[in-house]
């Protein structure tokens, strides 16, 4: 039984580890995202600006 536990421990360790990295990379890509999004925008928005410009 003792060689049962650590064996358990660390299966719900790394369940734990695993549900933990899948919200953090959720948030990280999500963020990620609406940060592109809105670089994107202002991208545009400075062609935009330099091609009146040229």
């Amino acid at each position: 039984m003792p060689q049962m536990f650590p064996m358990d421990w660390l299966n719900q360790y790394i369940y734990f580890l695993f549900i933990f990295y899948t919200i953090i990379l959720l948030n990280y890509y999500s963020i990620t995202s609406f940060k592109l999004n809105k670089f994107l925008k202002l991208n545009n928005k400075t062609n935009k600006v330099l091609s009146w410009k040229w």
